[in-house]
């Protein structure tokens, strides 16, 4: 079984170049279950419906987010319509959403879960690591995908050393950098960030310009995403159907030409 993973899906140019190239990716992978993170896909904070809609249409088959999950007020109301979507389980508003789907691939039952890092996040309520247990605790799967939304390297390498012998992959999501970590160690895919599918010429997917406006000179900005041409991060994970563990993990990077 092969498993496709897209990191942070930033604003209208990230999302346009992911529903365009998504379809030709999973024939020349040879994919079998898509995964994309889109907490940054709506303005570069948030999602909407339409958006997740958009994605389920080219063959997403689980949208994860991250800590601008509710960044759009018209989320609030349709999370339980959003059957393929989850939400970090430890952060606040505890009860709307999802926080693990699980979903039949190949015979397989696959449980993508998602959890928000305690280190320089805001938002987390309480111990990722103790998220982690619980679902474990109340998840029935055979495949085991965390998409771990962190800051911090160090603490997304501590969850996958906890729990690479229950979990199938570990795939870090958040800083919008693909790092060049990935490894399979006891049948478990690791990678501390997966990476963005968003504006190659940015901040983090950011405007430029007004980053440094604000940033560098201090001046009051806007949020503003860079409408430069996307560069698509992700990895494709294999998994051995009689063991359901990890077998390898290839990173992609597509940069767009400049």
């Amino acid at each position: 079984m092969r498993v496709l993973f897209l990191g942070d899906v930033v604003a209208k140019v990230g999302r346009n170049t992911v529903v365009e190239k998504l379809p030709s990716l999973i024939q020349d992978y040879n994919i079998d279950f898509t995964i994309v993170n889109a907490e940054n896909a709506a303005h570069g904070k948030g999602i909407t419906p339409k958006i997740y809609n958009a994605l389920k249409g080219v063959g997403v088959d689980v949208v994860t987010l991250g800590n601008h999950a509710f960044s759009k007020d018209c989320i609030l109301k349709k999370m339980d319509a959003c059957k393929d979507m989850v939400r970090p389980l430890n952060m606040d508003p505890l009860g709307l959403g999802q926080h693990v789907v699980v979903r039949e691939c190949k015979g397989k039952k696959i449980a993508v879960a998602n959890v928000l890092g305690n280190i320089f996040i805001d938002n987390a309520h309480g111990s990722s690591y103790q998220a982690m247990e619980k679902i474990l605790n109340t998840t029935e799967a055979d495949i085991y995908i965390l998409d771990f939304h962190a800051e911090a390297t160090g603490e997304k390498e501590i969850m996958f050393e906890l729990f690479k012998d229950r979990l199938t992959a570990v795939l870090g999501t958040h800083t919008h950098v693909q790092t060049a970590d990935e490894k399979v160690d006891a049948g478990c895919a690791y990678i501390s960030d997966v990476g963005m599918c968003g504006p190659y010429h940015s901040i983090l997917g950011r405007d430029v310009q007004e980053v440094l406006t604000r940033s560098v000179y201090g001046e009051k900005t806007h949020y503003t995403p860079a409408e430069t041409p996307a560069m698509i991060c992700g990895v494709v994970i294999e998994i051995d159907e009689e063991t359901n563990r990890a077998i390898s993990i290839e990173r992609i990077q597509i940069r767009p030409q400049m």
